[in-house]
């Protein structure tokens, strides 16, 4: 791609490229500033639900306080036109003095002046909280997700703190974590589709002709990165940043009080198709109304009506760019909202708020995407893509196989993206001779000697009355089980960077 050549002012060119930096080593640091994450979520949400209680009724107020005022000042432009035509105040029906009724006129607009003013800055002051609320978490987030070996840990470890499907608070506890694990898909599948699909929108297409020479040039690479850290950080202020904040508020309107009416005390439970697409309908527009209203564009003090023209007019077009993805409305397709649709679909699986869940429908997404996208469900090209990235077993997801070191039955958990084959996850081993143990190789188990599939323990020598006595018939496993008592994340996530074939 050629980069543009359009001019820029130089305050809104530069970036804070010390960002790049700021990605912790430690395994336990990680795993708190994802649980910070969570904290920061739940009040932007608890915030979210004030703003959809109060802001209809606000903004009907300061409209109709805009009106009175315009309404006054016409009355007083008539008056006073008059008065300067003619040299004396006009009779006015109704008033024995029309000096004291432009006076009275004058008084009224200055209290409705100031009721205006003091209910727009309350508002702008709530709509620049969120916005900066917003701002932190998305950049924050932004700040661990560099290299497909944070996205593996970042996922990872937020589905290995999920609670056990039986726990009453795993519900609740999703729902604030799931936007985060759907964020962070987004990235990454975004980042895949950008380097494999020219995209439409025409924000996406000025932006990234101006950030990239090279459409392969890989943002989260684990490599030594190609890409300049200027670039880079236009790349993740520009585009990946509103990504970021869509993916963590385009269901933000399921807190409006009319969805709430709908969920009926119960947000978990299941909808019938009467109750669903009603639902859907409204949270879809209270998200637009509350990425537009409620968050709307940023606050910037200028020192010129240049700077503020191009600051408005860039900041315009990336909202406009971020409500095409909110907007998934039923019949209205784009690549954007399309693309969004895969990773809030697999997370339904991963960080599930189902309240009927069953662990093991987590090795299920794979194939359901799958058929989704053959049955077009979902964009083709952005799917297969997806899958590729996540494989068939889910990062966190706990599997059994036979190893060759041992010729006996491990443990072992999924530890990264991007495997070698779909069906072939990359793991780390947990136990060896059955006896726990962790080192810091990863293992790539092939199919054969995974006992998810039937084959793998048709072909070894255990035989079939035995595993099945002994697994009960469930040849997977809750990783979550021992998370953090048995399994120490700090130890679990150490990598060195080689891998066996097993």
């Amino acid at each position: 791609m050629a980069s543009s050549t359009k001019p820029q002012i130089k305050r809104f060119s530069q970036y804070r490229t010390d960002r790049l930096s700021a990605i912790p080593t430690m395994a336990s640091a990680i795993s708190k500033r994802i649980s910070d994450f969570k904290t920061q979520y739940v009040k932007i949400a608890d915030d979210a639900q004030v703003f959809f209680e109060t802001y209809e009724e606000k903004h009907k107020k300061l409209n109709n306080l805009k009106v009175s005022i315009g309404e006054y000042d016409n009355q007083i432009t008539i008056i006073t036109d008059y008065q300067k035509a003619n040299g004396k105040l006009p009779q006015i029906k109704g008033q024995k003095s029309a000096k004291r009724y432009l006076e009275r006129l004058y008084d009224l607009k200055e209290k409705v002046q100031a009721d205006y003013t003091r209910l727009f800055k309350e508002m702008n002051e709530e709509r620049l909280q969120r916005f900066k609320s917003l701002d932190r978490l998305s950049d924050q987030i932004l700040d661990l997700l560099d290299g497909r070996r944070i996205f593996s840990q970042f996922l990872g470890t937020i589905a290995l703190s999920t609670p056990l499907p039986k726990e009453r608070v795993r519900c609740k506890r999703n729902e604030k974590f799931k936007p985060i694990y759907i964020t962070a898909l987004c990235v990454a599948l975004f980042d895949d589709a950008r380097r494999n699909h020219q995209f439409e929108h025409p924000y996406l297409c000025e932006n990234l002709e101006d950030i990239f020479k090279e459409q392969s040039l890989c943002y989260m690479s684990d490599e030594v990165n190609k890409l300049d850290p200027v670039a880079k950080m236009k790349y993740r202020e520009e585009i990946l940043k509103p990504l970021t904040k869509v993916a963590l508020v385009h269901s933000m309107g399921s807190y409006a009080p009319e969805v709430e009416a709908i969920f009926d005390g119960d947000r978990f439970r299941n909808l019938d198709p009467n109750e669903r697409e009603p639902m859907l309908a409204i949270m879809r527009k209270k998200s637009v109304d509350y990425l537009r209203l409620g968050i709307g564009l940023p606050p910037r003090k200028l020192d010129s009506r240049d700077e503020r023209r191009e600051f408005i007019e860039a900041e315009t077009k990336k909202l406009r760019f971020m409500l095409s993805m909110v907007d998934m409305r039923e019949g209205v397709k784009n690549e954007l909202n399309e693309l969004l649709r895969i990773p809030m679909t697999y997370s339904s699986f991963i960080v599930s708020t189902k309240a009927d869940f069953d662990y093991n429908s987590i090795y299920k997404a794979y194939d359901w995407m799958l058929d989704g996208m053959k049955r077009g469900f979902y964009h083709e090209k952005f799917t297969r893509l997806f899958l590729k990235m996540v494989g068939s077993f889910p990062v966190g997801a706990g599997i059994y196989f036979l190893s060759k070191e041992t010729n006996m039955i491990e443990k072992a958990i999924v530890s990264s993206l991007y495997p070698t084959r779909f069906d072939e996850p990359t793991v780390k081993q947990i136990t060896r001779q059955q006896a726990q143990s962790l080192s810091h190789a990863e293992v790539i188990v092939s199919r054969d000697t995974n006992f998810y599939y039937a084959a793998a323990r048709e072909k070894s020598e255990f035989p079939a009355d035995m595993l099945n006595k002994r697994y009960q018939g469930k040849f997977t496993w809750n990783a979550n089980e021992q998370w953090e008592t048995q399994i120490s994340a700090l130890a679990f996530w150490k990598k060195d960077g080689t891998f066996k074939i097993n």
